[in-house]
């Protein structure tokens, strides 16, 4: 009898196997999911993101005015990120998406009629809202799908397939990008250009079922839902541990944010001086090409080795014993990197400092996931939405904050002073205000991955 049993027991298992195999084969093979797919791959292909510093100071802009313009992008996604989500679940998700490309076309009309700075400020406003609109929308209608199949359990394997196009396209994009800038008759036509891709998945969008323009009635209003986010910020105050962890979580964001795009100036200084090493009197043409040639390649590996060092982040996360303390050394090697970024400026050696950069843009992708895993840890379960929405609004306050005070900074003095005295501040922030407090377990907490992987 126990030999029958345990055959059957084998056989049940085998079929379960047959199964899962089978939905993952109808994931794979299905047409709605292959839209899905697409819309990650064309939604990454910004054109204009490894040039779009260079532009602007070729524009004659100084790098206050460029990050006054990424802290409005910041601000208004964020302000309008609770209202966009209300919108979706009243008037339909699917018109929703469809708005936010419409927004983004709009924004790069704007930066195409540039270089007049009013226009480059509604460039920056309708991004946001694109971002606001955008936000978390695609990944619910992914939901709604699964669920409509009856295979809402095998959400990871979809993220995972759908997200592994998006940065697909980031790569592709960035690659391409460099044939463009280097054939177009001016830099703005690089807005234009990516107008395309955003329109192909605007018709993408229109063509998906309509039951996925999923809504739900609700009486709440908006501008109440907005200060409930606000009031959020209390926890900051009450509870020690925890204020330590968001304000670590979202101090890093900022700075890694406020700072990521820098190395477009730095190589566009650096390499003017290193032609002049190898060739007597280099053309600003010859700058040019270089410069545009090299940040397109930096972008392209940069996303590359990010995309596989966040894919594998849990596993680093499941072999540290205290999850706090390397959250706290990553932000120390941080503020080491930006200290050796100036000093190397310094010295004019643009290799190094692309090495440099490199591990900045993986300690970003490493410790995210640790940090809000570390986060949603000491948090109670009823309340880690909340928490996380805490902490996304003050990432927004200190990119606001940070991003145009590094540009003034910058201006006054040199981009190598900033990168030296923000390295120092970093790490002298990190050891007196927000390191310790560990968690003597490590991360014990399995989040469901929609809690905290952000959109590629």
């Amino acid at each position: 009898m126990s030999d029958d049993n345990s055959n059957k027991d084998t056989e049940n298992s085998e079929e379960s196997e047959n199964e899962k195999e089978k939905n993952y084969e109808f994931i794979k093979k299905h047409g709605q999911v292959w839209k899905f797919c697409f819309y990650g791959f064309f939604k990454n292909l910004k054109f204009f993101e490894p040039y779009l510093f260079i532009i602007l100071l070729n524009w004659g802009y100084s790098l206050l005015n460029i990050l006054t313009l990424q802290a409005i992008t910041e601000i208004i996604s964020y302000l309008f990120e609770v209202p966009s989500g209300i919108l979706a679940d009243r008037f339909g998700k699917k018109r929703t998406l469809m708005a936010c490309f419409v927004f983004y076309i709009i924004s790069f009309l704007f930066y195409f009629s540039g270089p007049n700075y009013l226009l480059l400020v509604f460039a920056a406003i309708f991004f946001g809202f694109g971002e606001a609109f955008r936000s978390g929308t695609h990944k619910a209608m992914e939901i709604v799908w699964l669920e409509n199949h009856g295979l809402l359990k095998y959400k990871t394997f979809l993220y995972g397939r759908t997200r592994s196009y998006s940065l697909y396209g980031s790569t592709i994009s960035h690659i391409t990008s460099i044939v463009f800038i280097l054939s177009i008759p001016a830099d703005r036509w690089i807005f234009l250009i990516t107008i395309i891709p955003y329109v192909i998945d605007f018709i993408l969008i229109a063509s998906y079922p309509d039951y996925m323009n999923d809504r739900i009635n609700s009486d709440a209003k908006v501008i109440d839902e907005v200060v409930e986010g606000f009031k959020g910020l209390k926890v900051v105050f009450k509870n020690k541990k925890l204020g330590k962890g968001l304000f670590s979580s979202s101090t890093f964001n900022s700075i890694f944010k406020s700072l990521k795009d820098w190395i477009q100036p730095i190589i566009k200084i650096l390499i003017a001086a290193l032609l002049i090493t190898f060739i007597a009197s280099p053309t600003p043409e010859q700058e040019e090409v270089y410069t545009k040639l090299i940040l397109g390649l930096i972008y392209a590996t940069y996303d590359f080795l990010s995309s596989y060092a966040s894919k594998n982040a849990y596993k680093i996360n499941k072999q540290v014993s205290d999850t706090k303390k390397y959250i706290d050394l990553f932000f120390d090697i941080l503020g080491i990197c930006l200290i050796l970024t100036g000093v190397f400026f310094w010295l004019e050696l643009p290799i190094i400092i692309m090495i440099i950069y490199l591990p900045i843009n993986l300690l970003y992708n490493v410790r995210r996931p640790m940090t809000v895993d570390y986060i949603a840890t000491i948090s109670e379960k009823d309340k880690r939405a909340t928490i996380l929405s805490v902490e996304s609004l003050l990432k927004s306050i200190l990119v606001v904050i940070l991003a145009p005070l590094f540009g003034f900074i910058a201006d006054i003095t040199s981009i190598p002073f900033l990168f030296v005295i923000v390295g120092i501040g970093s790490i002298i922030i990190n050891r007196l205000l927000l390191s310790g407090d560990c968690n003597p377990g490590g991360a014990t907490c399995e989040l469901e991955e929609e809690f905290y992987e952000e959109e590629v």
